[in-house]
């Protein structure tokens, strides 16, 4: 079982997943050795798979092949996204893959801004996410996610989409609310990458979080999750509000 999430921003994306090894379809999960499952491109490209690791290889070799073309900076956004599932799909097909249970979230800047865009969960068709909708979560254990992160954005984030620091807190907490909501079943640690709108560096805009920031995230979570305890205490309080 494995999860992952994206997270549109006013300033960038974020992609995070889960630390799982999943099989085939058919097959228990397998636990051990945390598996890579978000990963960053040519430095400004970064995505995230579900399903059998395999396949995300060869999904990130697809996208190598792609932003290789000096000219990718100046097409659309659709286009892409066009020619992402297209080769995608030609490449599965040669070794006859079964894509039960696989699909991605992917981000990029081209000629139109930065986008966060969904391949579906067997098929690969490209769903953009957009500012009213900015979050998505894909895999088996997708509704966990999906509650905390529309908890979220009904109670915590009003009124637009996230900041690129609200956008990494909102996605470390759903991940961590899954892995321990799905313990056994969804392994951590949580990986978590960044694509800036404004890079500091604008030739290597994305990165993959550190371990270190990963903990800092987690550590938010934690306190906030501590402050939510004491909402308890309140309500059992004689003329508590």
């Amino acid at each position: 079982m494995s999860v992952i999430v994206g997270v549109l921003c006013s300033d960038g994306v974020v992609i995070g997943s889960d630390s799982s090894r999943t099989g085939g379809p058919g097959e228990a999960p397998a636990l051990g050795q945390p598996v890579k499952r978000t990963h960053v491109v040519a430095g400004d490209l970064i995505f995230a798979s579900t399903g059998q690791v395999g396949l995300g290889q060869r999904l990130e070799a697809t996208l190598c092949e792609l932003r290789e073309d000096s000219r990718f900076p100046e097409w659309q956004h659709m286009a892409i996204a066009r020619s992402i599932s297209a080769e995608a799909m030609r490449d599965f097909a040669s070794t006859r893959s079964d894509l039960a249970g696989f699909g991605a979230l992917v981000a990029f800047r081209c000629a139109t801004g930065f986008h966060l865009c969904e391949f579906t969960v067997g098929q690969l068709q490209p769903e953009f996410k957009r500012p009213e909708s900015w979050f998505a979560s894909l895999g088996p254990a997708r509704a966990t996610a999906d509650s905390l992160l529309g908890l979220v954005h009904r109670t915590f984030i009003t009124g637009g989409r996230p900041s690129l620091e609200e956008g990494i807190f909102a996605a470390a907490w759903a991940l961590q609310h899954t892995i321990a909501l799905r313990p056994g079943r969804v392994q951590g640690p949580p990986q978590i990458a960044v694509l800036t709108d404004h890079p500091a560096d604008p030739i290597r805009p994305a990165r993959l979080l550190s371990e270190v920031e990963v903990a800092d995230e987690l550590g938010k979570v934690r306190w906030v999750e501590e402050h939510l305890g004491q909402i308890r205490r309140l309500l059992c309080e004689p003329g508590g509000q």
